[in-house]
């Protein structure tokens, strides 16, 4: 009798696919640790950004804490004799004295710029980080309209921001003050008012602060 087997050699078959299996496996290890790592910089960029932007968040309050009290300061000599607040005092910089290098820049006639603006604060932080804040004379489209001359109570501010691995952002905001056109705040009116009576010899408690009546606002 004449027996035919057949033989089969499965070696090289076992192999392949296991070399196939490893590429595969190797692909979706390589794939997932991309991703992760693509996320992982997204987020680190994120975190970068919104520190930037907080400082620049920072930078605007600081100059807000600052020009606060100098309106009110500035402007309450004039509130008493009938003059509209405004902001002039604020274009010849923090040190207060015109012709010095953190004035606002221009010609008569011309309108405020960020590039022309007087640099309110500069604060640099020792790894690198900070912000600086800027402020300069808005459009008025009046018959002044000079960079140095405030006649509708309103300024532009702009905070820089320099964050952590060069990360960058600026926030600009329109700085409004006025006085309130109503009765001021704590004035108990007269005693005894009448034909004849003034306001600072009949009153019975004369108003002196009109810090209440000033008080700047920011629209972003």
């Amino acid at each position: 009798m004449i027996k035919i087997q057949t033989l089969r050699a499965e070696n090289g078959y076992v192999l392949v696919t296991t070399v196939l299996l490893l590429a595969l496996v190797t692909i979706v290890v390589f794939s997932a640790m991309r991703t992760s790592a693509v996320e992982l910089q997204i987020s680190a960029n994120e975190l970068i950004h919104q520190k930037a932007f907080f400082l620049a968040e920072a930078g605007i309050a600081h100059a807000v804490s600052i020009l606060t009290p100098l309106f009110v300061q500035e402007n309450a000599p004039g509130v008493r004799t009938g003059p509209s607040p405004n902001w002039d005092f604020a274009f010849c910089g923090p040190d207060r004295l015109v012709g010095t290098d953190d004035d606002a820049r221009g010609l008569d006639r011309q309108a405020g710029s960020f590039e022309r603006g007087s640099r309110w604060i500069d604060v640099r932080q020792p790894d690198g980080t900070g912000y600086t804040v800027t402020l300069w004379n808005n459009e008025e489209n009046a018959t002044d309209g000079d960079y140095d001359t405030d006649l509708d109570g309103q300024i532009w501010l702009r905070s820089v921001a320099r964050g952590p691995r060069a990360g960058r952002a600026s926030i600009q905001v329109l700085l409004q003050g006025a006085g309130e056109g109503e009765n001021p705040a704590g004035y108990p009116a007269q005693s005894g008012g009448g034909a004849g009576s003034s306001n600072s010899g009949n009153d019975r408690d004369p108003i002196v602060d009109f810090d209440l009546q000033m008080q700047p606002g920011v629209n972003q």
